[in-house]
């Protein structure tokens, strides 16, 4: 949110309209790069995700979603950069660590792996809106152990 210019927020505050601009691109440009993902053109989504990091750096949603695109592209090292970012920016949520296992896994670094899904059941223990993340590190982290 950016401040007012003067301390108060109407129609002599520039601020107040360049915020809403800003806002309703970076919903656009969010939602052109979902679409782009779940059609498979990665590349398209890997643009607006890039933007979208570059442009919002504190967003814990745009770094999971350049990380999400850079795993389909089979760029694992790269999108656990960026699940790594979104973890400082939010060290509470699971979900980084459980696709920070998910990349380990597909790298064959399957030691590395199984430690980051313990961490990710671990962060998601006693809290029900991460029972999914804590659900599917269940189920990948016994596939690794057979």
């Amino acid at each position: 949110m950016l401040p007012p210019s003067n301390g108060v927020t109407g129609q002599n505050d520039p601020g107040a309209a360049i915020e809403p601009a800003l806002t309703a691109d970076n919903e656009q440009r969010f939602a052109r790069g979902y679409q782009a993902f779940y059609s498979e053109r990665y590349d398209s989504a890997l643009i607006d995700f890039s933007w979208l990091v570059m442009s919002q750096p504190w967003s814990w949603r745009a770094h999971v979603a350049l990380a999400g695109t850079l795993m389909m592209t089979r760029e694992y090292q790269g999108a656990m950069n960026f699940y790594g970012y979104a973890l400082m920016l939010d060290g509470g949520h699971p979900e980084p660590v459980y696709q920070m296992g998910v990349c380990l896994q597909a790298m064959g670094r399957l030691a590395d792996a199984r430690m980051a899904l313990h961490s990710a059941i671990s962060m998601s223990d006693d809290k029900p809106h991460y029972s999914a993340v804590r659900a599917n590190a269940h189920s990948l982290l016994n596939q690794l152990l057979v």
